[in-house]
């Protein structure tokens, strides 16, 4: 049947078509001879009349003519074409490549809990139980965990089991519901195989409402799902989905709406999220991960309220998030959530990506599939220069939340980094196909367009249809336009941006200083100056600058032409700014065309080559287009950096 091409139940259904028609023919044979006249009894034919030995002779020659053949059927099947068929090494490898392995681990879904009553309490703990259930099945080896962000579009679908499945890339679902009445809870849930439809395994639990029976109802759930995957759990995972965090009811909802806002990236959700936890631990003072979730808040508002650029540092934040961390310590100290709580404050506390990077490997020892833990693992190694890991740590989230435009942005840019231009492209078309009104899908294009093909005419194209809603998009349009010859352009973008985005002074500054050197490429002077001078006056408004301001003023002053203050406000940035792989080349090269434009030649090739170690595939094409570098384009220092970056 497979020599046919048909299915193999065909092959079945005809063997059973011979066996059930065998009988009849055996007796219709016995009772009747085939003679000339056609067919008679064979009681009705005399034996000198019988013909059996002539029709026997030809149904011999019959039979032995048909085996002939069905031996020759058989011999071209299974050495002649059989031997075409079989794969060849290189298509063994292709076919491994793609198909799932064997040993790979089983994925699971867990869909949004239903509602099942109108109360907010019923709603609340639907949410947060279902948030709570994700974490704990996370941090088991057994199998991988769709994340959060990919499963919440089907809350309320109408798609079938199997459609999720293969959107989420997920073989076994878990959905249920959650219904809290008084002081009482009903949870069902049940297990179903993606690709067959068949319930694996179902449960209704009927609970008084307290955190001890929610956190054995998590355990039971967990357990029942590994039993079901065949999964083997280790004790230390069995005592772990067992433990019961906290036995305090207020301080679990608390908790939970913790959790909630710091999965929200604003700064009004950041400081709910901080009260939140507080409020857990101000109710259960031994709740271990409600202090380490603290730590990582704190340690994220230090961050960005001013510690990234270096600007409106707060210490007591740091020492809060510390007093908090060293709490997680002291009653969970080898728990995941103390660990990257230690993470987070090394590298929002101290830029120590190297000691936050090892703490990591101690929680991807013990929960190697946490999205978390893989998520932060893959921003420090961009953060150390490792791109190719990044773009590793990238792709592997993917496949725990495919329905992130966000990450495959990500993803797609880190693979330029990391020079892997064709993986990136990929990415690309996938963000254009699943995301087709998502802005960010032009940017990326624009960025492949221009780093891996330098098609600056297709980049122009790309970005010229996006909306300028942030700061990076701002900064993106206006380079690319730039790039592409259409300085006029990347002005009215400016322009634009300017009423939008201008209202914080480091902004309008940096916007001011491209509109100064913007006129002054198109040679139109007056308007230059009436956007240095506006520069000029902004600086004197902004007081404790970080990086990125300080960066904007040796840039105002190089406009201004005082080599002087250019060179001081460039050692003055370097002198504040920890090392950092991902941001520091851009520092380096915007401050040494800076000194080139004020004359300092061999200070900017100093700069260039302290930090040509750390330059990738953008830092090169910079050198190559941007009109700064022009004057050191025939310099045997400048041209041997430009060799030495690594291009894809």
């Amino acid at each position: 049947m497979d020599m046919l091409g048909l299915p193999e139940i065909w092959g079945k259904a005809v063997f059973g078509l011979l066996v059930i028609g065998i009988v009849p023919v055996m007796i219709f044979a016995w009772v009747y001879e085939m003679t000339p006249e056609g067919l008679k009894r064979e009681s009705e034919i005399s034996p000198d009349a019988s013909i059996t030995d002539r029709t026997g002779n030809k149904l011999n020659i019959a039979i032995i003519a048909l085996l002939v053949v069905a031996i020759g059927v058989y011999s071209v099947d299974n050495f002649v074409l059989g031997s075409r068929s079989q794969p060849t090494a290189t298509n063994v490898e292709s076919t491994a490549a793609t198909a799932p392995e064997e040993t790979a681990l089983p994925v699971i879904a867990v869909l949004p809990l239903q509602a099942l009553s109108a109360e907010n309490e019923g709603q609340f703990l639907a949410a947060g139980l279902h948030d709570d259930l994700l974490t704990r099945l996370a941090r088991l080896q057994a199998f991988r965990v769709i994340s959060r962000t990919s499963v919440m579009e089907y809350a309320d679908t109408r798609k079938n089991i199997r459609e999720i499945g293969a959107e989420l890339g997920a073989g076994y679902i878990l959905e249920g519901g959650l219904q809290a009445i008084g002081g009482n809870v009903r949870i069902n849930a049940q297990l179903i195989n993606a690709t067959t439809d068949e319930h694996l395994w179902a449960q209704t639990y009927n609970r008084k409402l307290t955190t001890a029976n929610l956190f054995e109802v998590q355990g039971d759930i967990a357990g029942a799902i590994a039993e079901a995957m065949h999964a083997a759990l280790s004790p230390q995972e069995v005592a772990q989905i067992n433990t019961v965090p906290t036995d305090n009811l207020e301080a679990y909802e608390a908790f939970l709406r913790g959790r909630g806002n710091s999965n929200v990236l604003t700064r009004p959700a950041m400081e709910a999220a901080i009260d939140a936890f507080a409020e857990a631990v101000e109710l259960d003072p031994q709740y271990a991960e409600a202090w380490a979730q603290l730590s990582v808040a704190l340690s994220r508002k230090y961050w960005e309220t001013g510690a990234e650029d270096g600007i409106g540092i707060d210490p007591a934040l740091r020492d809060a998030a510390l007093d908090a961390l060293q709490k997680a310590q002291s009653l969970e100290p080898g728990g995941v959530p103390t660990l990257v709580a230690e993470a987070y404050y090394y590298y929002y506390g101290f830029r120590d990506y190297t000691a936050a990077l090892e703490v990591t490997g101690r929680a991807a020892a013990i929960a190697p599939n946490d999205l978390d833990v893989i998520s932060l693992r893959t921003f420090l190694s961009r953060r150390l220069g490792r791109m190719s890991d990044a773009a590793d740590g990238m792709i592997a989230t993917l496949q725990m939340d495919p329905k992130s435009a966000t990450l495959i942005v990500r993803a797609a840019l880190t693979l330029v980094d990391a020079h892997r231009c064709t993986e990136a492209k990929r990415y690309a078309n996938v963000l254009q196909d699943r995301f087709p009104d998502n802005i960010e899908a032009d940017l990326v294009a624009a960025v492949v367009s221009v780093h891996c093909d330098k098609d600056f005419a297709a980049a122009r194209e790309y970005v010229l249809q996006m909306p300028v809603t942030t700061f990076q998009h701002m900064g993106y349009v206006s380079y690319y336009l730039s790039l592409a010859g259409d300085q006029q352009g990347s002005i009215d973008v400016l322009l634009e941006a300017r009423e939008t985005l201008g209202e914080q002074p480091a902004v309008r500054l940096w916007i001011q200083n491209r509109l100064a050197r913007g006129y002054r490429n198109l040679e139109q002077d007056a308007l230059a100056d009436a956007a240095l001078q506006e520069a000029t006056d902004i600086i004197t408004t902004i007081d404790n600058p970080g990086a990125t301001a300080l960066a904007e003023f040796a840039f105002t002053a190089a406009l201004r032409g005082d080599a002087e203050e250019t060179l001081a406000l460039g050692k003055r940035l370097f002198a504040s700014l920890p090392e950092d792989a991902y941001r520091y080349p851009d520092f380096a090269i915007g401050i040494a065309a800076q000194y080139v434009s004020v004359g300092l030649i061999d200070e900017a090739l100093d700069l260039i080559e302290e930090t040509s170690a750390a330059y990738t595939f953008e830092q090169e094409l910079i050198f190559e287009q941007m009109p700064s570098f022009e004057p050191l384009r025939d310099n045997p220092r400048f041209k041997a950096v430009v060799e030495s970056v690594e291009v894809y």
